[in-house]
């Protein structure tokens, strides 16, 4: 058995994605390829090439059974083990092969050329990065850079493993296609400038500042800032713990971290930075309403619901940084308050009544939706009664679920039965209608490549290395690297988002007494 144990999250996050989903032709079509990562010296003793090789080991490392690690001269083969012993800390059943002839496809770091037999019938991915560019070509090697800049590397590894993926299930994506160049700027994030803004940068001092989510996105943050020499105060904010099922798309996260809060967690990865790492244990509602202080500079935005994104924005912070994943595409957003351009809590704006969440957790135990379930879903919630068996086997027999399935839930508050069972997709799936459906689960390569960006966006414009990027950039990794990703976004016309409310505006000006002129200066800048 080599799958990860937190498989079934893979095939909950595949089905989304590609089309006429199986989950056994899934399964059967890993275990039929294996990705071959091959690395030379450049590759794995450079800074930005030890950041490449160790990302691709933690994407790979969480969906295929089979690798193979080659290292191609002797110093690599030195390296090769560290990355051996981290694919199987995180995938503890993995198979890691060293013979080159296993693999069925190959991403190379390096400058090395590959040669093997068959290789016009084998994909070679060559990838690599200099400073602020990620690097890909499927012709020739493309070298690894000497900064001590992660993004370009991080990006890298998320687009090799985009175009592995994209290889593998090339049937299940119709009209995809591999990339076959990029020299793509995380700076300007502009695919086709033909002089990508490649700004060599020092310590940078990010002073304090927020990460709202230490989950799949929150990950590729922290692992970009945990390389990049920066110093500040970074407050992490985030009320649970690691489940089993956050294995598949967290990328720093090991087999053995399960159950341990994530902003500890998030608090260890930063422990060899300059940044002062504060774990709160909280949501940002709660953390928001204990601080005592709402001069908050800056926030970087990580959770995957609207209403705390909205909340984010209510608090006013001086700048927000927003991100998210949906089916192939990532997101990036940027938010002052008083430009012209949308704010956070416009691009979430509800459009339509919605559920109450004691409605929400009824409909998802698919109990009859009337009044007596309905109070006493609402009772349960509210005391934290312990599920008893009685009621999971009513659960059982109107979801269609073995009750076997739902026993390990008994004892545990409706809660927390809620957000393992159903949100974690252990159990049984749903969405906020309350129609049978899965949520919404990225692939690895999806989530941390947001998380990156996030996190290159805040540096970027914190050092004020480049002009204020438009409000919105979007990228499909189910596809090739599109020619424009950044598109300006207005303001809601309608005057119903509080950016356009009076009291919130005066409050905004008040609490920052030169950013309306620097919001008038880089809303000129972005259009």
């Amino acid at each position: 058995m080599a799958f990860a144990d937190y498989f079934g999250k893979n095939i909950q996050a595949a089905s989304l994605i590609l089309g006429g989903f199986d989950p056994t032709a899934f399964k059967g079509l890993l275990e039929q390829n294996t990705v071959g990562v091959a690395f030379d010296e450049l590759g794995s003793s450079s800074f930005e090439g030890r950041a490449t090789l160790d990302l691709i080991v933690r994407l790979l490392a969480r969906l295929y059974p089979n690798i193979v690690l080659a290292p191609l001269d002797e110093i690599a083969k030195k390296q090769s083990p560290e990355y051996e012993r981290l694919a199987s800390d995180i995938n503890p059943n993995i198979s890691i092969s060293k013979n080159m002839k296993d693999a069925s496809c190959w991403l190379v770091l390096g400058a090395t050329r590959l040669k093997i037999k068959d290789a016009e019938e084998t994909p070679i991915i060559y990838i690599g990065s200099d400073n602020w560019l990620a690097k890909l070509s499927t012709a020739a090697p493309v070298s690894s850079g000497r900064s001590e800049n992660p993004f370009g590397a991080g990006t890298a590894a998320c687009l090799g493993a985009a175009n592995i993926f994209r290889w593998i299930f090339s049937a299940q994506l119709p009209g995809s296609k591999l990339d076959t160049e990029i020299n793509f700027s995380v700076l300007d994030l502009n695919p086709k400038a033909p002089k990508p803004k490649n700004l060599a940068l020092k310590e940078v001092d990010l002073g304090e500042f927020h990460l709202v989510g230490a989950g799949a996105v929150g990950n590729g943050f922290l692992w970009g800032l945990s390389g990049f020499k920066c110093k500040g105060t970074l407050h992490l904010i985030d009320a649970e713990r690691l489940e089993s099922s956050n294995l598949q798309r967290y990328a720093m996260t090991l087999a053995s971290d399960e159950g341990k809060f994530k902003v500890d967690l998030a608090k260890t990865w930063l422990s060899g930075s300059k940044l002062s790492a504060i774990p709160h244990i909280a949501t940002w509602e709660n953390y928001v309403a204990t601080r005592n202080n709402w001069q908050i500079d800056c926030v970087a935005v990580a959770v995957d619901n609207a209403a705390t994104r909205i909340n984010v924005q209510a608090a006013l912070p001086k700048c927000i940084f927003n991100s998210w994943t949906q089916f192939g595409e990532i997101g990036i957003s940027r938010h002052s308050f008083i430009d012209d351009a949308a704010c956070l809590a416009c691009l979430y704006m509800p459009k339509a009544t919605t559920l109450n969440f004691d409605q929400i957790v009824l409909k998802a135990l698919r109990l009859p939706e009337d009044a007596a379930h309905l109070m006493e879903v609402r009772a349960r919630l509210d005391t934290g009664l312990p599920t008893d068996r009685t009621f999971l086997e009513r659960v059982s027999t109107a979801a269609k679920v073995p009750i076997d399935a739902l026993l390990r839930f008994e004892g545990k508050v409706l809660r927390d039965f809620y957000v393992e069972a159903i949100c974690g997709g252990a159990v049984l799936e749903f969405n906020s209608s309350g129609q049978p459906n899965r949520a919404d689960v990225p692939m690895a390569f999806q989530s941390t490549l947001a998380g990156i960006l996030l996190a290159a966006d805040l540096v970027a414009e914190t050092a004020e290395a480049r002009p204020r990027l438009p409000t919105i950039t979007q990228i499909d990794l189910l596809q090739p690297l599109p020619a424009i990703t950044s598109t300006p976004r207005k303001k809601a016309q309608d005057n119903r988002c509080i950016c356009g409310d009076l009291d919130f505006i005066t409050q905004y000006k008040a609490k920052y007494p030169g950013a309306a002129k620097q919001a008038r200066k880089s809303s000129s800048l972005e259009h």
